[in-house]
């Protein structure tokens, strides 16, 4: 195997999620040196890379730790730094070093094994947080699905950034959001049109970052392990309320479902029936949701609709 593609083990992957999830994706040379062979299998990999084209390192007397460039001494010619009130020379400072992640490779190699749309050049948002590869198709889905990779999401600044660019730019369908972060701390709010997948929950471990395509694939129709009392798919087409579980296959069914779902998780369930066939662009036909949903057999065990409002029967 070339370095690119060699095997990441599951030290590293937990070493990756971790700077993944901090605010700028960078870890020390000092941390690193207590992660045994975790560090050197991501930079063997191309997925740990020096911070910046020059070498940096964490100022020795420094009270924080804001990188600074090594350069060639004046005199002796000796790399290293001037810190506050000494020269330190590089050989000292190694392990001050600072290593950054490199999304754009780590990103690429977590959908290697999709047919994504913009595999070669996907869209960078949020300083390059999240990457935009387009739409893949998956097995046993009709449909294409969007394919976003996110960093740094279990930060709430983050998220309530990620939240209103998914405003300006809304899911076209159901976009899978995979997410980098260590797993034990994926617990986001519900986004109507997005799937938040720990990338730890679908990865192929005969190589140890890559999204294996059919576990994808079963993870959208069965939702995570840590559902509660209700999850609903980002798109509203799997509902499952206390372990059982409904699907629904109609466009504007799978709108009202995703809007009841949300409005549930939300803390305030009753939503106005007229705004949920609004924004489900129902005919003038359809005037009630027991229309929305004539024949679907098992829609009334889960929603109740009352007079003009409605909810999530839980």
């Amino acid at each position: 195997m070339t370095c690119s593609s060699s095997r990441i083990d599951q030290a590293a992957r937990r070493l990756l999620s971790s700077i993944a999830g901090t605010r700028d994706a960078r870890v020390s040379a000092m941390a690193l040196a207590h992660m045994r062979g975790a560090g050197k299998t991501l930079m063997g990999a191309g997925l740990l890379v020096q911070r910046g084209s020059a070498m940096s390192v964490v100022a020795e007397d420094d009270l924080d730790d804001t990188p600074t460039s090594v350069i060639a001494h004046p005199i002796t010619g000796q790399h290293g730094h001037l810190g506050n009130a000494a020269w330190h020379d590089e050989q000292a400072s190694a392990r001050r070093r600072v290593y950054a992640l490199d999304m754009a490779a780590a990103a690429r190699r977590v959908v290697a094994r999709l047919d994504c749309s913009l595999g070669e050049d996907p869209v960078p948002y949020l300083d390059g947080a999240v990457l935009d590869f387009g739409t893949a198709r998956l097995p046993k889905r009709r449909a294409r699905v969007g394919i976003w990779v996110a960093r740094g999401l279990t930060t709430p600044a983050v998220f309530e950034e990620f939240r209103q660019l998914v405003d300006r730019r809304p899911a076209d369908g159901l976009r899978v959001v995979l997410v980098l972060d260590p797993p034990d701390r994926n617990r986001f709010r519900f986004v109507r049109g997005h799937e938040f997948v720990a990338l730890a929950d679908v990865v192929d471990h005969e190589d140890g970052l890559a999204v294996a395509p059919e576990v994808l694939s079963a993870r959208l129709l069965k939702g995570p392990s840590h559902k509660g009392p209700v999850w609903v798919s980002g798109d509203g087409g799997v509902l499952i309320v206390h372990g059982k579980w409904h699907e629904f296959t109609g466009g504007k069914q799978k709108i009202a479902v995703a809007m009841l779902a949300e409005a549930r998780l939300d803390g305030d369930p009753v939503l106005p029936v007229a705004r949920i066939l609004e924004e489900a662009e129902c005919g003038p036909s359809v005037k009630r949701l027991k229309n929305l949903f004539d024949g679907h057999p098992t829609w009334q065990e889960v929603i109740r609709e009352s007079g003009s409002s409605a909810w999530l029967e839980v």
